[in-house]
């Protein structure tokens, strides 16, 4: 288990109002899976999880799964993260499922469907 960060909880509190910690960990299992279907992003993205988390440009809920956010930082190509959120009373800490490069065109339709909870303008 590899601490990341922490995370800005009043930039989520449209998204949860229960947040338990501000701490974020990416488990040696996700890691892996990212190091695996998304290398290049593993390779660039590794060493920025820790400024995507605290400065990124959106943060959208993800309509498919509860307590869980997108969250996007602009670079050179689009970083997207997927953290998952501890809500409840269990002890887990904030949790990175995965994370990859999207093109603009994905990022421009996720704010077309994806209700928008933070925008750093």
């Amino acid at each position: 288990m590899l601490v990341v960060g922490k995370i800005d909880v009043a930039m989520f509190q449209a998204f949860a109002t229960n947040i338990k910690t501000d701490e974020v960990i990416l488990t040696e299992t996700q890691a892996k899976h990212v190091q695996e279907k998304h290398p290049e992003a593993y390779q660039r993205y590794l060493g920025c999880l820790t400024d995507i988390l605290q400065s990124p440009d959106y943060i959208l809920r993800d309509p498919k799964h509860e307590d869980t956010a997108l969250v996007i930082k602009r670079y050179q190509h689009n970083a997207e993260v997927i953290l998952r959120l501890c809500t409840d009373d269990s002890g887990r800490k904030n949790s990175i499922i995965t994370f990859w490069q999207i093109k603009e065109a994905r990022l421009q339709r996720y704010l077309l469907t994806h209700e928008v909870l933070y925008e750093n303008t």
